[in-house]
């Protein structure tokens, strides 16, 4: 498709118009976002609280704020919104946030009941995800809006989607996808522009600060690891440092030779009295194969 062809297409009206009649009705809306790296999911996510913000407000009031990439933030986010208010958050990767595989955790739980107060605060919540399955089902099927985009057209600064509407039945379960319509057409594909700029500037800011956190903590945790295992190594002593490991020189330093009881030592280590019995029998065993 050409710019122009891509251009000449109303931007996400269908959707926008959904989710401002659900608002106005007083109900909260749970849009998810799915697609592989790079197709859009977060910009398609700003830009459509972008267009909601400027059909009932007006204006553009989407901040870097109202994106959230943690269980804490997007908590914060809840609380702080006011029911009086329009009030949007786009949650960044859910999938890892709240896994499929990890559906009975405190988390996915406590998001359950959190949910209930965005409907009780008529919060609109945007949530993308690679891959809809990895999702956990019974936030699922709560949701409102499936969107899965497609590509990316970066001359147009365009993303192309497919969307429909989700509808969970109480009895069995089961999520039925429902296909949107124009003039007694069906409409399977959006559209949506770019974002702002400029607060999308800030979100980038924020990943590259995320990943300067990650490093910071993974040479902490490195040079913490690295202090523990100098301290093991002075332990040692020239007749058992090429037979024992670390951890078995130091049980045989204070239980064998010092006489310590193996609980108290077991203790220290944050080992069992039991851990400690079978390693001062494996120590024994290397050392009888001397």
């Amino acid at each position: 498709m050409t710019t122009k062809d891509l251009l000449k297409h109303p931007e996400a009206d269908i959707l926008v118009d959904y989710i401002v009649h659900r608002k106005k009705q007083g109900l909260y809306s749970l849009i998810f976002t799915s697609g592989l790296p790079g197709s859009g999911k977060t910009s398609t996510d700003c830009r459509m609280m972008e267009l909601v913000s400027m059909k009932i407000l007006g204006k553009n009031n989407v901040k870097r704020e109202d994106i959230v990439d943690s269980f804490v933030d997007f908590c914060v986010a809840v609380d702080n919104a006011n029911p009086e208010e329009l009030n949007q958050i786009t949650i960044e990767e859910l999938n890892v946030l709240f896994p499929s595989r990890r559906a009975m955790s405190g988390e996915n739980v406590d998001m359950n009941k959190i949910l209930d107060i965005c409907r009780k605060k008529q919060i609109i919540i945007y949530a993308n995800a690679p891959l809809w399955p990895s999702i956990d089902s019974h936030m699922r099927a709560l949701g409102n809006v499936y969107v899965e985009c497609l590509k990316v057209y970066k001359e147009a600064k365009i993303v192309v989607s497919k969307f429909q509407r989700l509808q969970t039945s109480p009895f069995t379960g089961k999520t039925y996808h429902k296909n949107f319509h124009r003039d007694n057409k069906t409409v399977r594909k959006m559209y949506t522009r770019q974002s702002n700029k400029k607060e999308w500037d800030k979100y980038e800011a924020m990943k590259d600060a995320f990943i300067k956190n990650v490093i910071t903590r993974a040479k902490a945790k490195s040079e913490d690891k690295r202090r523990r295992e100098d301290k093991l190594i002075q332990k040692m002593t020239p007749t058992n440092i090429n037979i024992l490991t670390p951890q078995e020189v130091i049980i045989h330093n204070e239980v064998t030779l010092k006489g310590r009881g193996q609980k108290e030592v077991g203790d220290e280590m944050e080992l069992t009295q039991s851990r400690v019995s079978q390693i001062i029998s494996k120590i024994n065993e290397k050392k009888g194969n001397l």
